[in-house]
C-alpha cells in the first residue's frame, strides 16, 4: 500500500516545478522523478514475486519487507541529492540493505560467504569513494554541494590538476565496485551464486 501510495504521489506531482530543499542539499524534477518512479515499481514487482520464495524457505517475511522498502526509500532518495556527503550517507544505506538481503538466508553457507564477500567489497569501494569525494571537498575549496563544487573548480583553476584527475579515478572504481562494472565485477558471481533461489 505504501509503494502503491508513493507511485500515485509521484504522478500527481510530475508537473509540479523544481523544488529545492534541505539547504540545496535535495532537488526534486521531472528528470529524477521518474528513476523514482521506476525504483518504487521496481519494488512493488519484487515483493510478491518473492513471498512463495521466502515462504518455501520458512524465513521471516517482514525482516525481508523491511529490508527491500529501506532499500527503495534510499534509492528515490539517492536520485534526487544535490550533495557529496548525503551522496555518500544515501549509497552506504542502499548498500547496507543490500548486504543484509544478500545474507538473508543465513542458515546457508553459500549465503554467509556470499555476505562476507560483498561487505568486504563493499567496503573497501566505499572507503575508496569516500576518498575520491574528500579530494573534490578540498580541491574545491571545501565546498559539498554539487554546483558549488563545480564552480570551486573554476574559480580555484584546479580542474586540470593532478589531484582532481586522481579523486576523479577514485570516483569512477568505488561507483565501479558497487554496480559490479567491468573490470571491478569479481566478487559479482560468487555473490549471485550465494543469493541463488534453492528449491
Amino acid at each position: 500500500m505504501g509503494l502503491l501510495i508513493s507511485i500515485g504521489l509521484l504522478f500527481f506531482q510530475w508537473n509540479e516545478k523544481p523544488i529545492i530543499s534541505f539547504s540545496g542539499n535535495f532537488q526534486t524534477n521531472s528528470f529524477n522523478r521518474i528513476f523514482r518512479l521506476l525504483i518504487a515499481l521496481c519494488s512493488l514487482l519484487c515483493i510478491p514475486l518473492s513471498v512463495e520464495y521466502i515462504k518455501r524457505t520458512k524465513m521471516p517475511m517482514t525482516e525481508f519487507i523491511i529490508f527491500v522498502i529501506t532499500a527503495t526509500i534510499e534509492g528515490m532518495f539517492l536520485c534526487g541529492v544535490n550533495d557529496l556527503i548525503t551522496i555518500f550517507v544515501a549509497l552506504e544505506c542502499l548498500s547496507l540493505c543490500s548486504y543484509l538481503l544478500s545474507g538473508y538466508t543465513k542458515k546457508d553457507v553459500r549465503s554467509n560467504e556470499a555476505v562476507m564477500k560483498y561487505l568486504l567489497m563493499g567496503g573497501i569501494s566505499s572507503s575508496i569513494l569516500a576518498y575520491g569525494f574528500s579530494w573534490l571537498y578540498g580541491l574545491s575549496g571545501g565546498e559539498t554541494q554539487l554546483q558549488e563544487v563545480i564552480n570551486g573548480f573554476i574559480n580555484t583553476r584546479m580542474y586540470n590538476s593532478s589531484g582532481a584527475f586522481i579523486g576523479l579515478i577514485c570516483i569512477i572504481v568505488g561507483i565501479g565496485f558497487k554496480l559490479s562494472l567491468v573490470p571491478f565485477h569479481q566478487w559479482t558471481p560468487d555473490v549471485y551464486e550465494g543469493v541463488r533461489f534453492v528449491s
